[in-house]
């Protein structure tokens, strides 16, 4: 049993109340100070009992890891094999790994799982929560440890490997790790084609050669025995696929990239976007300024006065740690740790020295980039000036973006990066001296494209139109409506242009000489972006004008923009062409059934050559539309009429272009 083993037992609910299956039956704070002996323990399991549970902490001399994220557990394994060879148990999401300990260790989370210590417990095998059973999946006796060895496996989770290598695919930084040992831990969990991938990557990023990958790999990979339900393969197989995944994995991409002095630019502008606030952004930056990393825990007092000196006020240092910004999608940015104590040597779990509450780590750039769910980038380099305020942060990452990128942007699409609007881009375009090269778009307008210019409805304001217009000459502009743009066109007097503001070009340092550049664009063009920039009005006008000639005449005017052309054998090649053209596309064929109906086939020429077979010549006609805009008019209706009014606005705005 395991109360003779000194482990403190309880009962949970498991699987027999399916909403709360690891909450015990009953009252446990007791059996936090003392273990259940005898009677006690066959009271405790009755009817209501579905699962067993050991309580962790002094009572137990028992901690337990709760990995929840399988490759935290594979990183675990690889950078400390002489603790990950303990008792182990497979859960539903991940693993629990046990340990004896008299040290007391106060429970608390990691980023991937959880440090199960005082007040807590864990589940044990073989109970069965939600149709998942526990399994023992390393059986070798619980590992004894004492306090140092708490403390080495304590700053694994919670500052890392310590080294300037930010890994971005499946796990810790590699220093000098033994892939053979590696190997052996990992294909019984992963794999063995898994593990040989995984191992042979962390051998390249070592700087071995392929030879000394296959010396070391090969032979162990081909003689493992198969794991689960894997299927048997021969000796002579099995070198050869792992000849091949070797040189997969050394021909891969490399899966470390280094990290940056600063905050990358990815989580800058993920954090102003997200937070309408500087605040976090500008802690990060300086803190890693400061030169803390990683490994660097401190209290909110240091946090506050390092703030300070930098112009970051006590309110919005406090609001990054412990407020409002402090956390993204439910995790914390900046990671916390819950300790009893503190001495002047750092941090000691466990011992004499002054009692702290809560301490925060610096966080490392592989932590930034997972949080906040961004694609690792470079750093802008800033001073310490650009850190006195969000105005002065905010203007100087738009200075760097501008002299890295000279960049073609709308300006709403450069606001949007920092969390401002566009007039507050102008205004930093101002004050760094940013040269803005202006893009316009335009092209004549004409009586047959008159009809892409707007309506004025009552409502609209009478002398704006957005980002488009009517240029007369070099000066005269007016608003790009459609009765203007008729009036113009009557006048006759000059030629009527329709400008489109485009993205603008912006750089730093010797500006171009030219303020506007004009591009021509067509009618249609124009259409599109007008569609795209999303004028509800319009939209709304022609979808009703679209229905409206559904239900004024139906089926009749797709019939009516058909003009029929007699076909014989010798006039299918002239008329029609060799590659398939689908019906109301061009046209299609068309023959008179003998009873006052039609029969209708696809515009293709063999179709024609049977039917003027079954039918005969000067029986059958091939239909043909009369213009472009009557294609995409009887395109429209067909799109309104199957419920794709989407479809049929753009189709009509083409048609009228």
């Amino acid at each position: 049993m395991l109360a003779s083993e000194g482990y403190s037992v309880i009962p949970v609910r498991g699987d027999l109340s399916p909403s709360e299956p690891k909450r015990p039956t009953m009252k446990w704070r007791t059996f936090q100070r003392r273990i259940a002996q005898g009677r006690e323990l066959e009271t405790m399991f009755d009817g209501r009992a579905g699962g067993l549970a050991i309580v962790c902490g002094r009572v137990s001399e028992l901690l337990v890891i709760d990995f929840d994220d399988h490759v935290r557990y594979q990183s675990f394994c690889r950078r400390l094999p002489q603790y990950a060879a303990s008792y182990t148990v497979k859960t539903r999401r991940g693993y629990h790994v046990y340990f004896r300990t008299r040290a007391k260790v106060v429970s608390h989370q990691f980023d991937g799982g959880d440090i199960k210590g005082e007040k807590s417990y864990v589940v044990a095998a073989p109970s069965v929560i939600a149709g998942f059973k526990y399994r023992v999946v390393n059986s070798t006796a619980v590992k004894s440890v004492d306090a140092d060895e708490v403390d080495t496996m304590l700053k694994f989770f919670h500052v890392g490997s310590g080294s300037n290598l930010v890994p971005v695919s499946f796990g810790e930084t590699v220093g000098n790790v033994d892939i053979v040992e590696m190997y052996e831990r990992m294909y019984r969990v992963v794999g063995r084609n898994n593990a040989l991938y995984r191992c042979a990557s962390v051998g390249r990023a070592q700087g071995m050669a392929r030879a000394e990958v296959e010396r070391a790999l090969l032979e162990r990979h081909a003689l493992a025995r198969p794991v689960g339900e894997q299927k048997y393969e021969g000796v002579a197989e099995r070198y050869r696929e792992g000849r091949r995944t070797i040189a997969s994995a050394l021909a891969g991409r490399s899966v470390f990239c280094r990290d940056s002095e600063g905050v990358p630019n990815s989580v800058r502008e993920g954090l102003l976007r997200a937070q309408k606030s500087s605040a976090m952004a500008r802690l990060l930056d300086v803190m890693r300024m400061a030169g803390w990393r990683g490994e660097s825990y401190f209290c909110m007092r240091e946090a506050i006065e390092l703030g300070r000196k930098f112009g970051l006020g006590r309110k919005s240092v406090m609001a990054a740690l412990t407020g409002e910004h402090s956390s993204f999608n439910g995790r914390h940015i900046i990671a916390r740790r819950y300790v009893e104590y503190l001495d002047i040597g750092g941090l000691k779990v466990g011992k004499r020295g002054r009692p702290v509450a809560l301490l925060f780590q610096a966080p490392s750039v592989k932590r930034l980039v997972s949080v906040l769910e961004v694609p690792w980038s470079p750093s802008d380099p800033l001073g310490k000036d650009d850190l006195a305020s969000g105005h002065s942060y905010r203007r100087a990452l738009h200075r760097e973006y501008v002299k890295r990128l000279s960049p073609r942007a709308p300006m709403a699409a450069l606001a949007d990066r920092l969390g401002v609007n566009p007039r507050t881009v102008r205004r930093y375009n101002a004050h760094l001296g940013v040269h803005v090269c202006e893009r316009v778009g335009q092209f004549l307008l004409k009586p047959e494209s008159l009809k892409c210019l707007p309506r004025r409805n009552r409502e609209e304001r009478k002398n704006h139109t957005p980002g488009y217009w009517l240029a007369v000459g070099d000066k005269a502009r007016f608003p790009a409506w459609r009765h203007i743009g008729a009036a113009l066109l009557k006048r006759g007097t000059e030629a009527v242009r329709v400008c489109v503001r485009r993205a603008s070009v912006l750089s730093l340092g010797k500006p171009d000489a030219r303020a506007v550049v004009y591009e021509p664009i067509s009618a249609e063009a124009f259409m599109r972006l007008r569609i795209r920039r999303g004028e509800v009005v319009e939209r709304a006008g022609l979808v009703s004008r679209l229905r409206d000639m559904v239900s004024r005449t139906g089926a009749k005017i797709a019939r009516a923009r058909y003009e029929k052309l007699g076909l014989r054998f010798d006039t299918v090649a002239a008329h029609i062409a060799e590659d398939k053209i689908a019906e109301t596309i061009v046209g299609y064929l068309v023959a008179d059934d003998g009873l006052g109906g039609e029969i209708r086939r696809p515009a293709r020429r063999g179709v024609a050559y049977r039917m003027l077979k079954q039918f005969g010549e000067g029986n059958v006609y091939l239909a043909l539309r009369e213009s472009y805009s009557e294609l995409m008019a009887s395109l429209a209706l067909r799109a309104v009429r199957y419920g794709d009014e989407e479809a049929g606005v753009g189709l009509l705005a083409r048609g009228l272009a």
